[in-house]
């Protein structure tokens, strides 16, 4: 966020699936949370054709730890639009779209803080603002709870990633 105040360093927010930028636009492309998503196949053509040749993502996704998936864990995908690539298989699936990995980092054990500050600020929110988005902070509190006591932590996992577009 503090690069927004640099002017050399152009930021946009968009939708990944559809864009309007140019073929091979971008030396570098911040993914967050984006392509953990059903529609990934069309994300990662879209990614492709507006990253330069050699360009880099870098990215942070939601994995699958443990196969099957539980039931409570699939509802919990399934509510927020998810669709988790398996740990294991994460390497394989960005190589064969044609990139080239350069560093794969599991931070799964980042979940757990950051499911207490989950938990912490629905429980700290205020009447108003849990009425305000009732669906929201009821998403959030079971998910924290999910993640925290109900055994979420076995099936849910963050990777970090950072992929070069192979020529």
């Amino acid at each position: 966020m503090i690069l927004k105040y640099n002017n050399s360093i152009k930021i946009k927010l968009m939708d990944y699936a559809n864009t309007d930028f140019e073929d091979k636009y971008f030396d570098l492309i911040y993914s967050q949370g984006s392509i953990s998503v059903p529609n990934r196949k069309n994300i990662l053509k879209e990614i492709k054709r507006i990253l330069s040749d050699g360009g880099l993502i870098s990215i942070g996704e939601i994995v699958s730890l443990k196969e099957p998936i539980a039931g409570f864990i699939k509802d919990i995908w399934e509510r927020s639009g998810l669709e988790p690539i398996a740990s294991s298989a994460i390497k394989q699936y960005y190589e064969s779209k044609g990139f080239e990995i350069i560093s794969e980092k599991d931070l799964s054990e980042t979940l757990g803080d950051f499911y207490e500050k989950i938990r912490s600020a629905v429980l700290k929110a205020g009447k108003d603002e849990k009425e305000q988005d009732k669906k929201y902070f009821s998403r959030m509190k079971h998910e924290s709870h999910t993640y925290l006591k109900l055994g979420g932590d076995k099936f849910i996992g963050f990777k970090s990633l950072i992929v070069r577009k192979s020529n």
